[in-house]
């Protein structure tokens, strides 16, 4: 049930007990003075203008009251929102396995518990995804390099032949080329084409997922 129509639920119970209360002090109020009058000739309009006084006396009273109750109620409603809204602040990048608790209750409150927690479980999907991409990304552009650095020092070791040398150049061509595919890749998913990435790295490692 909907937060606002509880609300008013209770705010018209509140009200009508209050009412009922008061109805109920001004009939026998009223039954009194009558009662009094009896003996003699009845005084309707003082009555009735007793009766007047009374209630405008009371109004204030009942205003004060149902401002209390209406006040203690939707403290009392909004108290999950403010559990809520602490859990909220104490989640951070590092802590996103964390969950908002969630009830058994179908109100607004609930729902958007829920609806974070789904916000949450995307975010912590795309950091940890983020996270092993970033490895797997270091790791392919570290083996390149390695292989590149460890090539040219073998060929400053010594001095070597037009066609060593012509081997050597061939062999770094083929890693820049690497290097300039994977950084293709890169790009490709800063700006939202993951498929070339994900096709280039499962080809020595296991498929992850981006």
């Amino acid at each position: 049930m909907p937060i606002k129509v509880k609300l008013l639920l209770w705010y018209l119970l509140i009200q009508s007990l209050i009412l009922a209360g008061f109805n109920y002090a001004l009939y026998i109020n009223v039954e009194h003075n009558l009662r009094e009058n009896i003996s003699g000739v009845i005084q309707t309009h003082e009555a009735i203008e007793h009766f007047l006084n009374t209630v405008w006396l009371l109004s204030p009273f009942s205003i004060v009251l149902s401002s209390f109750g209406g006040y203690f109620l939707i403290g009392r409603y909004f108290k999950p929102l403010k559990a809520m809204l602490h859990n909220m602040q104490t989640i951070n990048a590092k802590e996103l396995s964390q969950r908002i608790v969630t009830h058994e209750n179908d109100d607004e409150i609930n729902r958007l518990a829920t609806a974070f927690n789904a916000m949450l479980e995307r975010l912590e999907y795309s950091f940890t995804a983020i996270k092993a991409f970033n490895t797997q990304a270091s790791h392919e552009l570290r083996t390149p390099l390695t292989i590149m650095r460890g090539e040219i020092e073998i060929a400053l070791r010594r001095e070597r032949s037009n066609e060593e040398y012509r081997r050597i150049l061939e062999v770094q061509l083929e890693e820049i080329q690497a290097l300039q595919t994977l950084i293709e890749n890169l790009l490709s998913l800063a700006e939202g084409n993951t498929s070339l990435s994900h096709k280039y790295f499962s080809k020595m490692h296991p498929p992850f997922s981006i």
